[in-house]
């Protein structure tokens, strides 16, 4: 899964409030640390919130795209390195440090 990470102060929604009308937010018994949020549209989790961390998590999928379905403020989004990379489904062959867990936070592996 390609998701994006933010400190809590530099995240926020695109949409406007209550963001209730627009997701559901819930938490899974055994990641109290853990809130999701889902669209009430199409069910599909766009992100989550750690409070442990004090992080979002963003899904890649869900970045806003432009007509031509290039993901708008790329300079912005665009990948550091590659994280949990020990439990990837595939080799990527880039430039860009992986690691075990979170990027300077874990054991690099390349």
């Amino acid at each position: 899964m390609h998701s994006l990470h933010f400190k809590g102060s530099d995240f926020a929604w695109s949409h406007t409030p209550p963001h209730e009308s627009q997701l559901d937010f819930y938490i899974i018994p055994n990641k109290p640390h853990k809130t999701r949020c889902r669209c009430k549209t199409c069910g599909a989790t766009v992100a989550s919130y750690n409070s442990d961390t004090k992080c979002w998590s963003v899904w890649g999928s869900q970045l806003k795209r432009n007509a031509s379905s290039e993901i708008e403020a790329w300079d912005l989004v665009k990948p550091t390195a590659h994280m949990f990379y020990g439990t990837r489904m595939l080799d990527i062959p880039d430039d860009l440090g992986k690691w075990e867990g979170y990027e300077n936070r874990s054991t690099r592996l390349g």
